[in-house]
């Protein structure tokens, strides 16, 4: 009978692999269970190590041990902090000194690169208490990306691209120092509530690039976020760069990675058809997660130069589109300015034409001694300049005529005598 995939995933975060290649033997795989964890779950509860660091409650757990919150007595607020106790679930003796390694390394690292970083958890102490081996790092007040990651519930295109950059820009610098994290993970990738910022946490799987030699592998990871060379116990760091894409698509698609289909001739993955994402991203996800390690990007800062030049060319082409489209709209709003004029035109020629052919008709129709329309308004609007010119000219003939210069009064007077008879 086929599981829930939300019981598959539960039950595969308490299983971590551990795998020896003996170069040319056949070599032998390990189960780190947390089958007897509640045996260990509160044995340190309220307990105070080295007089400085309080249990408060148990976290969680994983193959080498537990995880804790603490307080820390001797700093002032007395601020949380985690501490996590060394304590292998599997006693196999071939399981013990190389869960020791990865503990011992992981306080080298965080001690390495938290102090350089501020999204990656300090180092407060490292030591060993009546036999057993406790590491205390910095408390991240935050949440895990699997809060932001749900199943069922695809994020857009923007958010995936955001969350993406962010992950890779702390990758890039534990990159730099040539360090594989080699358990990229939502549950291990936390929003922290002050700024808002990726923090990158669990450095317990990491490995250091020529730290074991040749003839011991060991091959730690989660299923779904693991590549096939980290499974057979030969991770690079392009192998942290498929688990980064292996989030950025289940963000898109609101699918778990066990839940995606593959190409079974090619074996690569099928999950276009089930996001809403342009080709740049997809194209760039699928460089990601290429099964071969070398078609991939081979560090997080390539990976990020990808991102970072798709969003700049999505940014340019959105900026064309946009003078694109203002200028179709001054184009149109023109034309549609020349065709209201030419209508406007149209129409007060059409109105001037029609005037004129009805006065031309009228006149044409109208008996010879009848006044028209046209030759009353002519009447009315000449007639008062007709007989002024009249009164005029009569004036001037009388002027003449005497010959005697009279002043403006006189003239009038005589003017208007000799015009009454």
């Amino acid at each position: 009978m086929s599981q829930n995939p939300l019981v598959r995933k539960k039950l595969r975060s308490r299983f971590e692999t551990v795998k020896l290649l003996e170069s040319g033997g056949s070599g032998n795989t390990y189960l780190l269970s947390g089958a007897r964890r509640k045996r260990h779950e509160y044995s340190l509860a309220r307990k105070t190590l080295r007089n400085r660091f309080e249990i408060v409650k148990h976290l969680g757990s994983g193959g080498s041990g537990d995880t804790y919150l603490a307080i820390d007595l001797d700093l002032p607020g007395r601020p949380h902090c985690v501490v996590k106790h060394f304590q292998p679930k599997d006693t196999n003796p071939a399981v013990l000194p190389i869960a020791k390694s990865l503990f011992d390394r992981e306080a080298e690292v965080l001690y390495q690169l938290g102090n350089n970083h501020d999204q990656i958890p300090r180092l407060f102490a490292h030591f060993n208490e009546d036999g057993d081996f406790y590491l205390v790092q910095e408390f991240i007040d935050g949440h895990a990306l699997t809060q932001e990651i749900v199943p069922g519930q695809p994020l857009s295109e923007n958010t995936v691209l955001n969350l993406l950059k962010d992950i890779l820009e702390v990758l890039s610098f534990v990159h730099q120092n040539n360090i594989i994290h080699r358990d990229i993970k939502p549950q291990n990738l936390m929003r922290r509530h002050s700024d808002q910022k990726i923090v990158l946490i669990d450095f317990g799987s990491i490995k250091k690039i020529g730290a074991l030699g040749a003839g011991l592998t060991i091959s730690v990871g989660t299923p779904g976020y693991m590549p096939s060379e980290q499974a057979k116990g030969k991770p690079k760091l392009c192998s942290d760069i498929y688990a980064v894409g292996m989030i950025g698509i289940q963000a898109l698609t609101g699918l778990m990675p066990e839940q995606l289909q593959e190409d079974p001739n090619t074996g690569k993955l099928l999950w276009r058809n089930q996001a809403l994402v342009s080709d740049a991203l997809a194209n760039i996800l699928d460089t990601m997660v290429c099964d071969r390690y070398n078609q991939r990007y081979q560090s997080a800062a390539e990976a990020l130069q990808a991102l970072n030049s798709d969003v700049a060319l999505s940014e340019s082409l959105q900026s064309t589109g946009i003078n694109q489209n203002s200028d179709d709209i001054y184009f149109l709003s023109y034309k549609n300015f020349l065709l209201l004029l030419g209508i406007g035109l149209g129409a007060i020629t059409s109105l001037i034409v029609l005037v004129l052919i009805y006065t031309f008709i009228n006149t044409s129709t109208s008996p010879p001694n009848q006044p028209t329309q046209l030759n009353n308004f002519r009447e009315k609007l000449l007639e008062p300049g007709f007989t002024n010119i009249k009164v005029n000219r009569q004036v001037a003939k009388l002027v003449a005529n005497r010959g005697v210069y009279k002043s403006n009064s006189t003239i009038a007077k005589t003017t208007k005598e000799e015009i009454e008879p």
